[in-house]
């Protein structure tokens, strides 16, 4: 059902035995994605590239764990990318990021899968790894090959301190808008790019081509906007320990809940009711929520989702029976 392509990494959260040290845990936009998706009992392959070292199997445990899809995941000799985390008191991260020679940097056209596989409805793209070379233009030569055959999503992330020359960034994050189904951003992703409100800014996208647009609004919530109509739902409210991986799974569970609502063109993107959306955008609000209470990205399970949310899950085939007779399991 979904494919998601990009950078995995280590993220270095702030240990909770003091601010100097450091626990390595594994991370990235899409590698993130990919673990919730899984962790949501939908089929989910990982597309990328990581270490042959200890951390690569740090990198790779977690997906097998999670349920993903490991065989468009290859690996090399190359170190793993290092961001190095700081968060301030609200647990929102700020991130340095060491990817000078990285394994999933360098990921060449010739690492891209050969074909994907047919029930592959999604492919989720983002983020850093679109901002680097050569594995921005590999992306993008994926999301040619394959925005006609399946609905590209895409997440920017945008971390400002990764892009050296702001004019080329953009044009490249508009030529993949102008190929993408779907697009995901934070209001602060969308501000940064435009220097206008987010609002105004995601209308400007929507205007691109994506027949949805979704931008979350931090700690406000989040919007879901097509070209008929706009939804907005406030935030859970969760004790937040960090906001690491947020938003990524904010945009797994988008996609799943449109897979579970058996969207699969853009016809039926633009044709969703206000109920439909609503019905989605609450599912990945619970998940965000339930993800910022943990250390670093850690996604939920659905069994967790439905416990704390269960209208969240109801648009899930056969959810309700699953969880009343077997504690929801995939």
């Amino acid at each position: 059902m979904i494919a998601a392509c990009g950078e995995s990494l280590i993220d270095m959260v702030p240990s909770e035995q003091g601010a100097d040290l450091f626990e390595a845990c594994p991370g990235g936009c899409p590698y993130n994605s990919a673990i919730a998706a899984a962790r949501l009992c939908v089929p989910t392959w990982f597309i990328g590239k990581t270490s042959i070292d200890f951390l690569g199997d740090k990198i790779i445990d977690k997906l097998k764990s999670s349920g993903v899809d490991l065989s468009m995941l290859s690996r090399s000799e190359q170190a793993v990318t290092l961001a190095f985390v700081e968060r301030d008191a609200g647990g929102n991260a700020k991130y340095a990021f060491y990817s000078e020679g990285a394994a999933d940097r360098f990921y060449y056209p010739s690492d891209l899968p050969v074909t994907l596989p047919e029930s592959c409805r999604f492919l989720l793209v983002g983020s850093i790894s679109l901002a680097q070379e050569p594995s921005g233009s590999s992306i993008c030569s994926l999301i040619e090959r394959e925005h006609i055959a399946r609905l590209v999503s895409f997440d920017p992330n945008i971390r400002p301190n990764l892009i050296s020359d702001k004019v080329r960034y953009i044009e490249r994050f508009e030529w993949i808008c102008q190929r993408s189904a779907i697009v995901k951003a934070s209001d602060s992703d969308l501000e940064w790019l435009y220097e206008m409100p987010g609002r105004k800014a995601a209308q400007k996208v929507l205007e691109m081509g994506p027949e949805l647009v979704a931008f979350t609004l931090g700690d406000r919530g989040a919007v879901l906007m097509t070209k008929a109509r706009q939804v907005e739902m406030p935030a859970k409210s969760v004790p937040v320990v960090d906001t690491i991986g947020a938003g990524d799974s904010f945009h797994a569970a988008l996609l799943v809940g449109l897979g579970w609502l058996k969207v699969s063109t853009r016809k039926d993107l633009s044709a969703l009711s206000e109920e439909a959306m609503q019905s989605i955008l609450r599912l990945a609000i619970s998940e965000a929520a339930l993800d910022c209470t943990k250390r670093g990205a850690e996604p939920p399970t659905l069994r967790e989702l439905a416990l704390f949310d269960p209208e969240a899950v109801k648009i899930a085939p056969g959810i309700m029976s699953s969880f009343n007779t077997r504690g929801v399991i995939c």
